[in-house]
C-alpha cells in the first residue's frame, strides 16, 4: 500500500532512489552533480525522471558532517532552481529517519536505485534494494563498491566522480526495455538470493585453512 502512494506521488516519472547515510564516503554531492549533468546535456531526461533522495543524520555535531550536508542541499536548491518545471522538481530530497517498512515500500516502488559510494566494503542497500523491489527496478552502481564484484554484471556500473558516466546511466534507466529491466532485476534477486551470510562465512572459512 505504501508502494502505491509513492508511485501515485511520482505520476508517469521515472522515479530514481537514493537511501543513504550522511557520510562523505557515499558520494551523494557526486550523484547530484551527475543528475544535474544529465539535466544538461539529455532534453529527454527533462521533466520525465525524479530523484528521490533520503539521507539518514550521522554524526550531526561533527563540523565536517554539517558542511557536507550545506553542499548537498545547496546542489539540491540549484538543480531544482533550475530544471523544475511546472510544479515538478527534479529532486525530492528528504532528511530523517524512516521505518524499514517504509524504506521497503521505496525499494518496491523505485524504478531505479542510485548507489554511488566512492569507496564502500559492501554498500547492503544496494542487496537490500534488489531483495524488496517489485521486479522492474535498474540498479544504478558505484564500481567502487564492494557489492559491484557479484552485482556488477546487471547492474549499471558508474564512476561516481565522472558525472558523464552518472548521466549517462540515468539517460539508459529512461529508454531501457521493460523486458531488459525485468530480466536483470531478476538475475540480481538470484545473486542476492544464492551469495548470502552462510555462502560469505563458508567461502571465509574454506579460505582461511
Amino acid at each position: 500500500e505504501q508502494a502505491r502512494r509513492i508511485r501515485t506521488g511520482t505520476g508517469q516519472r521515472t522515479l530514481v532512489l537514493g537511501v543513504d547515510r550522511l557520510d562523505y564516503s557515499k558520494g551523494i554531492p557526486d550523484r547530484l552533480r551527475g543528475l544535474r549533468y544529465a539535466l544538461e546535456q539529455y532534453p529527454e531526461v527533462r521533466g520525465r525522471l525524479v530523484l528521490k533522495q533520503l539521507v539518514v543524520p550521522s554524526r550531526e555535531s561533527i563540523p565536517a558532517y554539517s558542511t557536507l550536508k550545506a553542499e548537498i542541499e545547496d546542489l539540491v536548491s540549484e538543480i531544482n532552481d533550475l530544471w523544475g518545471r511546472d510544479g515538478h522538481l527534479p529532486v525530492d530530497y528528504r532528511y530523517g529517519s524512516w521505518e524499514r517498512t517504509e524504506l521497503l515500500a521505496h525499494y518496491r516502488a523505485a524504478d531505479a536505485a542510485l548507489i554511488t559510494p566512492l569507496k564502500d566494503g559492501m554498500n547492503l542497500v544496494a542487496k537490500e534494494f534488489c531483495a524488496a523491489n517489485g521486479g522492474h527496478g535498474v540498479l544504478i552502481l558505484s564500481a567502487f563498491a564492494g557489492a559491484a564484484r557479484e552485482l556488477g554484471r546487471d547492474a549499471l556500473l558508474v564512476n561516481p566522480g565522472d558525472a558523464q558516466s552518472v548521466a549517462a546511466a540515468l539517460k539508459a534507466v529512461g529508454s531501457m526495455a521493460p523486458r531488459e529491466r525485468e530480466a536483470r532485476m531478476t538475475r540480481l534477486k538470484e545473486a542476492v538470493r544464492r551469495r548470502d551470510i552462510h555462502r560469505w562465512a563458508d567461502d571465509f572459512l574454506t579460505r582461511a585453512v
